[in-house]
């Protein structure tokens, strides 16, 4: 998946949305807690697609789900490569019926990363297993 492509949509849906919920760049701006700035370089393709957080941000604000800002970018052609958390994010995750929420995507990415960085020595293993239960721990109060 080329950068550009994606950066490219990321602006266009962006804009596409907030227009169609007649928001300027400042009441986006004002709700989500983001510059209009930097916002108008999104729009713009200036700027890559942002961090999670401000994914979220946007995505609450014009009351999407974030894989529709990012979504229309992808194409799954063979050889393509993707990030865990486009593949998690740019999709529906389902679980025994039902789809997970934002918030449980944003804490089994932070599971799955926390496991493939994990040193996982004899050292470690221990407080390794702790941290990855609290997260499990965390993930199933939602």
């Amino acid at each position: 998946m080329k950068k550009e492509q994606m950066s490219d949509d990321f602006g266009k849906m962006l804009k596409k949305l907030r227009e169609e919920r007649g928001m300027s760049l400042g009441k986006l701006s004002e709700l989500t807690g983001i510059s209009a700035s930097y916002l108008n370089r999104l729009e713009r393709s200036k700027r890559k697609s942002p961090g999670f957080p401000k994914l979220m941000a946007l995505a609450e604000a014009l009351k999407v789900e974030p894989w529709t800002l990012v979504g229309s970018s992808l194409s799954w052609d063979k050889g393509e490569t993707m990030s865990i958390k486009e593949l998690i994010f740019n999709h529906q995750i389902q679980h025994n019926g039902n789809l997970l929420t934002a918030e449980e995507k944003e804490l089994l990415l932070e599971i799955i990363e926390f496991i493939l960085d994990a040193e996982w020595s004899k050292e470690s293993i221990l407080s390794d297993l702790q941290e990855i239960g609290e997260m499990i721990s965390e993930i199933k109060e939602l």
